[in-house]
């Protein structure tokens, strides 16, 4: 008998190579495959989550949120909150601070269609002062921006529904309100100057871009936000304690991103844990798998247990020898699902590529028997049905570590 840190390994060798000579495979690689799948498709999946939900992400804190939103100046006026914001750009924390109004209104576009829209203006040093919003609006420079341009920057998709393109003229509808002469509304006729893509739906759809000498012409009040984005957004709430200590901002004019999204974050946290729930119900399925395998090989083991027991060993170390081998059907495949699963994740885009041309393929040579006309060319995301180009993917270290452990360990 081996020493007895040493044994149960020898033995649990032993059973799994006598198994492969008689033939007994079959149930350990069914499970092995099990995990494997499983452990493929819950990276893969997760990673296109993540890949999405980071792109949603960027473009809400990027465009609109930004990382700490703060509504009013220490002094309470504009002029204020504007010296604020150039002190605030001088800190080595801050990758910029910028100052900006939201507008509701109503655009019209030359065939007399109205949709709702969300203006945002912007000052004239914007495209200095935070070159990111312009990188992520896709758009070529920020001349609008420099009060000399009058006109607006619509969402690509709503300058489509309006059936608009640059140089045309857009109707937007202005109501203002005074004490002396109660609620008046007029219609704004500004050129449209370009389109924005920013690959977020809802912005593409309802918002828009015009300078703060064009936001003049809405008339009324007009509520300025300062916009601060940090070089690292989750020192957010840091960030906040030193507005409130160093610059004397009041705390009750402070809002971070992750208080301001609350509620959308909070949906996409339920949708990834519900999504990796659902997907690990397959490592509960091959758990059971392995538990009928590991019993139907100590039944057929039971005279080889017997004679381990004579021999002196302990009901603990024969166990072990059971337990070793499930752990190698573990290991296996969690280890092959991991390297089939990041392959996927890393190149999701061409892997449908060549499953479109396959399919595509398929297609040519039934019409061709069938001497029918050809149809279009099969996508599986085709942007005539889903708002993207390439689908967007992201691997997160923890999670790919923990996915990997839950398919070794089931």
């Amino acid at each position: 008998m081996k020493k007895k840190s040493g044994w149960t390994a020898f033995v649990a060798r032993r059973f799994f190579h006598a198994r492969k000579a008689n033939g007994g495979r079959a149930p350990a690689v069914l499970a092995a495959l099990g995990i494997a799948v499983g452990t493929a498709a819950l990276i893969v999946v997760i990673g296109v989550m993540n890949g999405f939900q980071a792109g949603f992400i960027d473009s809400i804190l990027e465009i609109d949120s930004y990382h700490v939103r703060i509504s009013s100046a220490p002094d309470g006026t504009e002029e204020g909150l504007e010296s604020l914001a150039a002190e605030l750009r001088k800190d080595p924390r801050v990758a910029s601070a910028m100052t900006f109004a939201d507008y509701e209104t109503v655009a019209m576009g030359k065939t007399g269609r109205a949709l709702p829209l969300r203006i945002k203006a912007l000052p004239g040093n914007a495209a200095e002062v935070d070159p990111k919003l312009l990188e992520k609006l896709s758009l070529r420079d920020g001349t609008f921006l420099n009060g000399t341009t009058e006109g607006v920057v619509l969402g690509a998709e709503l300058a489509r529904q309006l059936d608009l393109y640059p140089g045309d003229e857009v109707s937007l509808l202005s109501v203002s309100a005074s004490q002396t002469e109660g609620v008046s509304a007029r219609t704004l006729r500004l050129p449209l100057i370009d389109v924005f893509r920013s690959g977020y739906y809802n912005f593409d759809y309802g918002m828009g871009f015009v300078s703060y000498e064009t936001a003049r012409a809405f008339g009324g009040t007009r509520n300025t936000i300062l916009g601060v984005k940090l070089k690292n957004r989750y020192e957010d709430a840091k960030f906040a304690r030193r507005l409130v200590a160093q610059y004397g901002v009041d705390e009750g004019r402070i809002i971070t991103w992750r208080v301001y999204n609350r509620s959308f974050f909070g949906a996409l946290r339920m949708e990834k844990t519900a999504m990796m729930l659902l997907v690990g119900l397959i490592f509960v399925v091959v758990a059971v798998n392995i538990f009928h395998s590991m019993r139907r090989t100590v039944f057929e083991r039971m005279e080889d247990i017997a004679v381990l027991k004579t021999l002196g060993g302990a009901g603990p170390s024969v166990r072990r020898v059971f337990l070793l081998d499930g752990l190698a059907t573990g290991v296996l495949g969690a280890t092959a699902g991991l390297l089939v699963g990041l392959v996927i994740a890393v190149n999701v885009n061409e892997v449908f590529s060549v499953v479109e041309a396959i399919v595509n393929a398929a297609l040519r040579i039934w019409h061709w028997i069938m001497q029918s006309g050809a149809s279009e060319g099969f996508q599986v995301f085709s942007p005539t049905y889903f708002y993207l180009l390439r689908i967007p993917t992201k691997v997160v270290f923890e999670e790919t570590l923990f996915i990997y452990a839950a398919g070794v360990l089931s």
